[in-house]
């Protein structure tokens, strides 16, 4: 008595379920009438039994049983061989069915309709298992008398009837489960509901789409009125199916997959039911195994194309993805921290500098820079709190992006962490120095490029002694700093392509008494004179040494050809910059 007990407790549910959706399906399962004979255009309690098997597995199969005996018995009045005999020809291919698919695609082949493994169920649950049932229902029938009031099952020897049986069949168990599958997971779980909403309607009511799910739904209400009406029109007749076909199409995108199937089942529902406008009396029996082909074949076409449009979108994530990510460092770039800060208006942005990685990058190699960000990005993983990220800079240099509050002790720690850290590659251990600055990002439009030029300027400039440089305390400093060096580059480069350069001879007496006189150089720029400790700096920066050093020598060479009188005797001695020495081709030893 507990077991059974214990067993309507945990099927309760499902066995109210199936005793409430078997008769009501019967009821409302469009019918029409061929030749006085009455004949289902689908019968829907195929349809329950499909989808309540998606819902809870073999655990509904002895309530669907049950519930299908009683409304056979007690509401449909057949006789009890009747109701053994369509009992097996309904529920014995659909356990096979059912039991071939768990064994072929697994656990989870009930779930995620509209996903993976959508042929196999087309194919098995949406032609194969109507012709098996029509099939096993012939062979009872020819051993048998079967009741045709039940089941769409006709013992006419016309080819149309039994081609009308099997449509009938298909459209239960390829179009309707979805119908009535839908409504009954979104009742069950409260997951499901709260994912249909996010997913589903919450961005088509809340986002740019808003517009053109209301046109879809007022395009797709008025061809529905206008094809259900009960006034003739041949206007409105099986020509003009192909408007919903088109409208269901585009609706893939703009409603969702989901909705849009939901919505072609209840269309099809109407359609059948109400389909004096779409089947003329003409050739009626004709046109309605017609129509009943083209509404097969679209669903078929709706599925795969829902398939393709998945898949679309799914490739779109990973292309964006890849779009947002460094290939090299597979770290977030800059295309993503512009999206990031959008999101997060209100953050701190810390530009953390391996100094001397570009120097162990010419002898250890390219990878091996790279290899130093990821695991910089792996060692400050576990600090970071949740919407804080580490972002791929050029150069030498990672992005770091954290919420407001105790940023500053912490950027401290990690820098800490890093610089007691020592980088293994292949073997050898190596010591990177790590230095950071930090600023809060503002909203200003176009701020988020120049923030990151100041960022990376203050990293450069911090030293063992203060690794950790904050520039909201030198902004007013610093926020001309990086354009007054790009001015200085232009007129620097401007003067030396305008060879305005002035050599100066000073005369130099060692201490042996010899005597020599080492020339200077100074730019013309703008009239006046520029001293080397203003453009030195700037031409080491921008690698610009071997070209002006070698203005120098030629202006050198120069004035001792124009004045060789006056140079008779005279030692000079001119001073290259050591970058200049190290190139190839300046220094040339016979």
């Amino acid at each position: 008595m507990e077991l059974v007990i214990r067993f309507l407790r945990a099927n309760g549910f499902v066995f109210l379920l199936c005793a409430l959706l078997v008769p009501l399906s019967q009821m409302i399962s469009p019918v029409t009438v061929i030749d006085s004979n009455v004949n289902y255009l689908a019968w829907l309690p195929l349809s329950v039994i499909l989808a309540v098997i998606f819902l809870h597995g073999y655990r509904s199969v002895f309530p669907l049983i049950f519930a299908f005996s009683v409304s056979c018995l007690w509401i449909w009045s057949a006789s009890l061989q009747d109701t053994l005999l369509l009992g097996v020809g309904v529920f014995g291919p659909v356990l096979a069915v059912c039991i071939g698919l768990r064994r072929f695609m697994g656990a989870r082949w009930r779930h995620k309709q509209g996903g993976r493994g959508d042929r196999m169920r087309i194919f098995w649950l949406g032609f194969f298992l109507p012709c098996a049932i029509k099939a096993l229902l012939m062979i009872l029938g020819f051993f048998f008398e079967l009741s045709n009031n039940v089941v769409p099952f006709s013992d006419s020897v016309s080819g149309l009837d039994n081609v009308l049986d099997i449509q009938c069949l298909i459209v239960s168990s390829l179009i309707f489960p979805a119908f009535i599958y839908y409504p009954l997971r979104m009742l069950i779980s409260r997951a499901f509901r709260r994912a249909v909403w996010f997913s589903g309607f919450a961005p088509v009511l809340q986002g740019k789409h808003t517009f053109k799910f209301i046109g879809w739904i007022a395009g797709l209400v008025l061809l529905l009125g206008a094809f259900c009406s009960p006034a003739n029109s041949e206007l409105f007749s099986a020509c003009m199916l192909p408007l919903l076909f088109v409208l269901f199409t585009l609706g893939i995108r703009t409603p969702g997959a989901g909705m849009t199937v939901w919505c072609w089942s209840l269309t099809v529902l109407l359609l059948l039911e109400w389909n004096k406008n779409v089947v003329h009396s003409t050739y009626y029996s004709t046109i309605l195994v017609f129509i009943l082909s083209v509404f097969i074949a679209f669903t078929v076409c709706l599925y795969y194309m829902i398939r393709m449009y998945r898949l679309g979108v799914r490739l779109h994530h990973i292309w964006r993805n890849q779009a947002l990510t460094d290939p090299m460092t597979w770290l977030p770039n800059l295309r993503a921290l512009e999206l990031h800060v959008q999101q997060y208006p209100q953050g701190v942005l810390c530009c953390l500098r391996l100094n001397n990685l570009s120097f162990l990058g010419r002898h250890y190699g390219f990878m091996m820079g790279v290899y130093c960000k990821r695991l910089v990005g792996q060692l400050l993983a576990p600090h970071l709190r949740p919407g804080e990220h580490i972002f791929q800079f050029s150069g030498c240099e990672l992005l770091l992006f954290l919420h407001p509050g105790e940023h500053t002790q912490r950027l401290s720690n990690m820098l800490r962490l890093l610089n007691q850290q020592k980088m293994p590659w292949k073997g050898n251990s190596l010591n990177i120095e790590h230095f950071a600055s930090w600023g809060k990002i503002t909203r200003a439009p176009g701020s988020l490029g120049q923030k990151l030029g100041q960022l990376s300027y203050m990293a450069e400039q911090a030293t063992t002694r203060e690794p950790l440089v904050s520039l909201d305390a030198q902004e007013e400093e610093v926020a001309g700093q990086p354009s007054t060096q790009v001015v200085l580059f232009q007129k620097i480069k401007q003067a030396l392509d305008n060879r305005h350069l002035v050599i100066v001879a000073q005369p130099v007496v060692g201490k042996s008494g010899m005597a020599y006189a080492e020339v200077l150089s100074r730019l013309m720029i703008d009239g006046d004179l520029m001293m080397p400790d203003t453009f030195l700096p700037i031409i080491i920066q921008c690698d610009l040494s071997a070209r002006f050093d070698m203005l120098v020598m030629d202006k050198m060479v120069c004035w001792l050809a124009e004045h060789p009188e006056e140079t008779q005797g005279t030692r000079f001695s001119v001073n290259l910059m050591p970058s200049t020495l190290m190139q190839r081709g300046i220094i040339c030893i016979s």
